[in-house]
């Protein structure tokens, strides 16, 4: 049965394996590719937040409030890009009934932007 690691111990082999100039040398090989894919990322995101900008402000919902939204927003469209069908389906309703009775969202305006990030709204 293996021991658990200890702090020290998890320290002193990271501190074995780090070596700076090869953690250099391995981000400046993936750079160019690393920044393609960090502002295709942004800009996905950015466009979200333009999409949800006016369902929230229609219903009003302004300050902190507006967190709640964006966030639930956020995690929907990270759903959608892993995953497809049934499975974003069931993902939606999940964080939709999630976000509603922890955070008190109203589930109208949950519905809108689900609509807004899937297209659709799904059922039961």
């Amino acid at each position: 049965m293996p021991l658990p690691r200890s702090g020290q111990r998890r320290h002193k082999k990271w501190k074995s394996k780090f070596v700076a100039e090869t953690i250099s040398a391995r981000i400046t090989q993936v750079l160019d590719e690393a920044d393609e894919r960090a502002e295709e990322g942004l800009i996905t995101y950015a466009n979200l937040d333009l999409q949800l900008n006016p369902i929230l402000d229609k219903h009003g919902i302004a300050g902190p409030d507006r967190a709640k939204y964006k966030a639930f927003g956020r995690k929907l469209l990270k759903a959608s890009l892993r995953t497809s069908g049934r499975a974003v389906d069931v993902v939606a309703l999940g964080l939709k009934s999630y976000f509603v009775t922890s955070y008190g969202c109203d589930p109208s305006v949950v519905d809108e932007i689900i609509s807004a990030v899937l297209g659709y709204v799904p059922t039961y």
